[in-house]
């Protein structure tokens, strides 16, 4: 018997051969594209100092920054809901052990200073807050530097990777899921 001779041999092997490529060959790809990025993260690709360091130092400062803006608003408007979650966030991005627990709150914290940031310039009518503005302004530097982070372009990467097909399939099988790429 010839396997020209036999179709549903022919495509039983062809459907193992497919499957075997797709979920074999593509899980271990897709497992090491994964790796490659978490290495630069937590190594970096210059071995002098690693992205996982200079995204620590970058959410770090943010979170310093939030707090001088926190204990400068306590100054000009005392307690209030947006100072005292402005607070609790920076203390979450600062203290976080997790990637995914220092994005949730850098997303958050973004939001919630430019409130805070509002909520100050309408309680000081007008007088002058200067250590405020330069926290303000040093805090979306940091911001600048997360987004132009080589972690944010490798980790978008192989998000895309992920999102696509058979990446998906792929992921999902292998629990590979997507990296928090520090945008938002």
């Amino acid at each position: 018997m010839r396997f020209s001779e036999n179709r549903k041999v022919a495509v039983v092997v062809l459907a193992v051969c497919v499957l075997v490529s797709v979920f074999g060959l593509g899980g271990v790809g897709l497992a090491r594209e994964r790796g490659k990025v978490l290495t630069v993260y937590d190594r970096g690709a210059d071995t002098s100092l690693s992205t996982r360091h200079s995204m620590d130092a970058y959410l770090d400062s943010a979170a310093e920054n939030a707090r001088l803006m926190v204990s400068e608003a306590r100054l000009h408007m005392g307690d209030s809901q947006v100072i005292d979650k402005v607070e609790q966030l920076a203390d979450t991005l600062a203290s976080a052990e997790s990637i995914d627990a220092r994005y949730e709150a850098y997303v958050e914290i973004k939001t919630a200073v430019d409130s805070l940031y509002d909520a100050m310039y309408r309680a000081v009518q007008g007088s002058d807050f200067t250590n405020f503005k330069v926290a303000y302004d040093d805090f979306w530097g940091c911001d600048d530097l997360i987004r132009h982070d080589e972690y944010h372009d490798l980790a978008a990467k192989y998000n895309r990777v992920v999102a696509g097909f058979p990446g998906s399939l792929v992921a999902g099988i292998t629990g590979q899921g997507a990296l928090n790429p520090f945008e938002g």
